[in-house]
């Protein structure tokens, strides 16, 4: 059995506050290589996300609550169930206009990731084996 906690929970009472949400980085999983990274987002109520853009890919994963995503100069309705590719090097937010906490699952990933993971790769990594 691999070393690493297959399951865990995240712990709504230590997110940090950063990019104007409260977030907790879920990935990389310790001692389990991956090539890519994410976290959970709560966009408070009547509150925005910092506008910003990436020089890595990402993919915004709707889980509860409702709110805009503003992608460039696009806007969109987001809610769960809601997923969206965003583009690297293009300006991104989320606007929540709600009463309620607005939750969402991003990742991130782009050739330094990549290439740290096919370095770290080996037979086991990523495999579970009974």
């Amino acid at each position: 059995m691999p070393s690493f906690d297959i399951c865990r929970s995240i712990d709504f009472t230590s997110l940090k506050h950063e990019y104007g949400l409260d977030g907790s980085r879920l990935l990389p999983w310790d001692d389990y290589a991956m090539p890519f990274a994410g976290g959970w987002c709560v966009v408070r109520p009547h509150t925005e996300s910092e506008q910003h853009t990436q020089i890595d890919q990402e993919i915004f994963i709707a889980i509860k609550g409702k709110a805009t995503l503003v992608v460039g100069d696009r806007k969109f309705s987001f809610e769960p169930g809601g997923i969206a590719a965003i583009p690297k090097h293009t300006n991104h937010y989320i606007i929540n206009d709600s009463d309620e906490d607005f939750h969402f699952y991003v990742v991130w990933w782009d050739m330094n990731y990549v290439s740290e993971f096919v370095a770290q790769h080996n037979e086991t990594t990523g495999c579970l084996h009974g």
